[in-house]
């Protein structure tokens, strides 16, 4: 196909020519020589080394420029103090900021540890406050306890002293009214005796006379005493003849 105004002889529509310089690199040899921008301290150590440029430049492509390229390039000679400018992997620029990054890392973890310190000396003495607080409360809780455990135990004591009194004061009313009971049966006794003597009287002397009525009344009133204890020595008014008996 022909362009208007052309023709064929024009430059451009000749076949291409190639170039004096080699062909690019295939890739997995452009990616080992040419590395990334990494952060500073996680660079690779053979970054920026001549060795990889002229391996990379030693390459062979195959087109017209064969015989050109067909002796491998060899590294310039370097002087020492050139290589190791060469082969530095930072600048000063590059130091002073990790230096002050790190200064920085180092002022907040003191920062954060002086905090953490300070909070754990603050909770530290709270606790320990607390601590106190609440054994003064438990001794003064222990003290005020044992005070009034010391106060009941002496009021059973003397509770304890008042029955012991009660108790032997019962013992001797008790002893004094079986000794009553006992002096009571020989008046009882002689009374009816006396009323047992009457009965054997014949015709006109069973005469029921005030005497029969008052032995009548003793045996009832000593047979009731002894029944119902002191009581019915205060209901039962005593008489002239029981005075006598």
């Amino acid at each position: 196909m022909e362009f208007l105004g052309t023709t064929q002889t024009a430059a451009y529509c000749g076949p291409r020519k190639s170039c004096l310089l080699p062909e690019v690199a295939p890739t997995s040899l452009s990616q080992d020589s040419y590395q990334s921008y990494y952060l500073p301290g996680y660079r690779y150590l053979n970054s920026w080394r001549p060795s990889l440029f002229y391996k990379v430049s030693s390459f062979r492509p195959k087109d017209e420029g064969v015989g050109r390229l067909s002796a491998p390039l060899r590294p310039v000679p370097i002087l020492p103090s050139v290589r190791a400018a060469l082969y530095a992997r930072y600048s000063p620029h590059d130091w002073h900021k990790a230096n002050a990054a790190q200064i920085k890392g180092s002022e907040a973890y003191r920062h954060w540890g002086g905090r953490l310190n300070a909070d754990s000396l603050r909770l530290m003495q709270d606790k320990e406050q607390e601590t106190r607080q609440q054994q003064e409360e438990s001794r003064k809780s222990l003290g005020q306890r044992l005070a009034d455990i010391d106060f009941w135990r002496s009021e059973l004591a003397y509770e304890l002293e008042r029955l012991l009194t009660d108790t032997r004061a019962l013992d001797t009313t008790k002893r004094r009214l079986e000794c009553a009971a006992d002096e009571a049966q020989g008046p009882l006794q002689v009374a009816l005796e006396c009323l047992y003597n009457r009965e054997k009287r014949m015709g006109i002397d069973l005469v029921h006379d005030d005497v029969e009525k008052n032995l009548i009344q003793v045996a009832g009133f000593l047979a009731l005493r002894r029944v119902q204890g002191p009581k019915s020595h205060a209901e039962i008014p005593w008489t002239a003849s029981v005075a006598q008996w």
